[in-house]
C-alpha cells in the first residue's frame, strides 16, 4: 500500500506560489505592454496582453485547486500552467532578441516626432506626459524657438505657471532611461514567474497526489457494522 503524506504544506505552498505569479504578473503585463506599446509594436502588445491574461486564468486555477483541495482541478492546473510556461519561454527569447531593436525604434520615434511639432500640433504630447520629460534637450528647445512658450504637456497638471511644475529634464535622455527600465522589469519578471511556475508545478502534482492518496485509503476503509 502507497504511503500517504500531508496535503496542507503542498496546498499552502500552491496558493502562496500562485499569489506570487499574479503580484508578478501585474509588473510583467504593465511593463510589457509600455515597452512594445511606446516602440509602436501593436502586436507584440497585444501578445504580452494575451500571455498576462493567460498567467493570470492558470494562477487564479491554481488558488481554486489549493483551496478546494481537488485532485480532478489539479490536473487542470497542470495542463493549463504547462501551456502557458510554453507561451512564456516562446515570448521570453522573442522579447530577448528585439529588445534592443524596440529601444532604438523608441529613440527614433522621439526624435521624429520633435522634429514633426509645430505651435499647433503638439507631437510630443504623448512621450511628454507619459515619462514627464519636456522636448529633446529640456524646456529650453522650446523656449530658444520664436515661439518662446512651453506646450503645456511639459508641465504638470498642464500648469506651466509655476516653475516648480515644469518637467526639467529632456526626452532624449529620460524617455529611453525610463523604457529600458520597463523592458527589463518586464525580462526578469518573465523569468521569476517562470520560476514560480515551475514550483506551483511540484506544489499541485504532490497536492493531488495527496489528495488522491486520502481518497483511496478513505474508500479502502472497512465500514463496522454492529
Amino acid at each position: 500500500m502507497e504511503k500517504t503524506f500531508a496535503i496542507t504544506p503542498w496546498k499552502y505552498a500552491l496558493l502562496t506560489t500562485c499569489i506570487l505569479i499574479s503580484a508578478l504578473n501585474v509588473l510583467f503585463f504593465s511593463c510589457g505592454v509600455v515597452t512594445w506599446g511606446a516602440s509602436l509594436c501593436v502586436y507584440g502588445g497585444y501578445a504580452v496582453a494575451l500571455l498576462g491574461a493567460s498567467i493570470f486564468a492558470a494562477a487564479f486555477l491554481g488558488v481554486y485547486v489549493s483551496l478546494k483541495e481537488s485532485y480532478k482541478y489539479s490536473i487542470y492546473f497542470l495542463i493549463s500552467t504547462v501551456l502557458v510556461m510554453t507561451l512564456l519561454t516562446a515570448y521570453f527569447f522573442t522579447f530577448s532578441s528585439l529588445k534592443g531593436t524596440l529601444l532604438r525604434q523608441f529613440d527614433d520615434r522621439v526624435k521624429r516626432l520633435f522634429e514633426e511639432k509645430s505651435v499647433n500640433d503638439d507631437t510630443m504630447q504623448p512621450i511628454h506626459s507619459l515619462f514627464r520629460c519636456c522636448g529633446l534637450d529640456g524646456p529650453q528647445d522650446y523656449l530658444g524657438k520664436e515661439e518662446g512658450a512651453l506646450p503645456a504637456s511639459c508641465c504638470y497638471s498642464a500648469d506651466c505657471t509655476k516653475p516648480s511644475n515644469i518637467n526639467d529634464e529632456g526626452c532624449a535622455t529620460k524617455a529611453p532611461r525610463f523604457l529600458l527600465l520597463q523592458a527589463d522589469i518586464n525580462y526578469y519578471a518573465s523569468i521569476a514567474i517562470f520560476i514560480l511556475q515551475v514550483l506551483s508545478l511540484f506544489a499541485a502534482f504532490f497536492m493531488g497526489k495527496a489528495r488522491k492518496l486520502i481518497k483511496t485509503k478513505d474508500d479502502e476503509t472497512p465500514i463496522n457494522e454492529n
